[in-house]
């Protein structure tokens, strides 16, 4: 039969395509490390113990936030991410503006929703991270026009993500999982400057003042390899020395890899520029599941 004999089910399909358009512009390799940091969060601080139906419904909302921030991001820089030939789905048109914002806010709502449910602290993280999102994102101040606060504002978000997921399961989060988050904030910081090196072009239009816009992009490479080898160097040193932050040893790895691309891939392409960030993140994956799984031998 033809969708026209039931218009209910072409609405349907229409509306289901354009919130799997709306997961794309979340990015979900992005996403897929906050999935990981959150259970390590939650690993780090009450081992193989807890609360499993508190913390479904903690993940569930902490991903919805993460999804709303990412998607509200995307509507923000549509028009650098077209200059730079950003393939995603607002940047392409294959998503509108309005349906984007729509979803964005319902996302918003069900992941305050689920928040109030578990105890207050993870509501006010819940809401901190959203409030870190809006300030990265909207407004003629938004943090993400200049490199320092932008990163900063990132790290800060991941930390958080870290902590959320211990409150949902512990009134205390330990030292070391303390300690774990804020290497792991600091690498964000630092090798996450390696996402502009693909978007000069969109981000001097659109008057942000990223790293390789201030400085160049060669004068940039060498920074970011300079802050990446020192919190590598960090990582493996404390990775050695101390058994609960063993994971870290995959930080003081990833380093050189993330150094090797940022120095040695020779600029004027989108895909090659994007090679430094891709192993930053690999880096994050690597940290994660080091830790995941250290968690559940221990």
């Amino acid at each position: 039969m033809s969708t026209a004999a039931h218009p209910n089910r072409g609405a349907f399909a229409s509306c289901a395509s354009r919130v799997g358009l709306a997961f794309l512009e979340g990015r979900p390799v992005v996403m897929g490390v906050f999935a990981f940091r959150f259970l390590v969060g939650r690993l780090l601080a009450a081992g193989e113990d807890g609360a499993s139906a508190s913390l479904w419904l903690g993940a569930s909302s902490w991903m919805l936030a993460v999804w709303a921030v990412y998607l509200i991001n995307g509507i923000s820089d549509v028009e650098g991410d077209r200059l730079n030939g950003s393939p995603r789905p607002l940047a392409t048109g294959r998503l509108d503006l309005p349906s984007a914002s729509v979803i964005a806010a319902t996302l918003l709502a069900l992941s305050l929703l689920m928040a109030s449910l578990l105890p207050r602290p993870f509501l006010l993280a819940v809401v901190g991270f959203v409030g870190l999102g809006l300030v990265y994102s909207v407004g003629p101040w938004a943090a993400k026009k200049a490199a320092i606060a932008a990163l900063t504002i990132a790290a800060a978000g991941v930390f958080l993500t870290y902590l959320a997921a211990a409150l949902v399961v512990a009134e205390t989060v330990p030292t070391s999982a303390l300690v774990f988050a804020t290497v792991a904030s600091c690498w964000i910081a630092v090798a996450g400057h390696t996402k502009d090196f693909g978007d000069v072009a969109g981000d001097a239009a659109e008057g942000r003042r990223t790293l390789p816009v201030m400085l160049g992009i060669q004068r940039a490479r060498v920074v970011v390899a300079i802050g990446t080898g020192v919190v590598s160097a960090t990582s493996m040193a404390l990775g050695a020395l101390v058994h609960q932050l063993r994971a870290l040893i995959a930080l003081g790895v990833a380093g050189p890899v993330v150094i090797a691309f940022t120095l040695l891939v020779e600029g004027g392409d989108r895909r090659r520029d994007k090679r430094p960030y891709r192993s930053f993140m690999a880096g994050q994956y690597a940290l994660n599941v080091a830790a995941l799984l250290g968690a559940l031998e221990s």
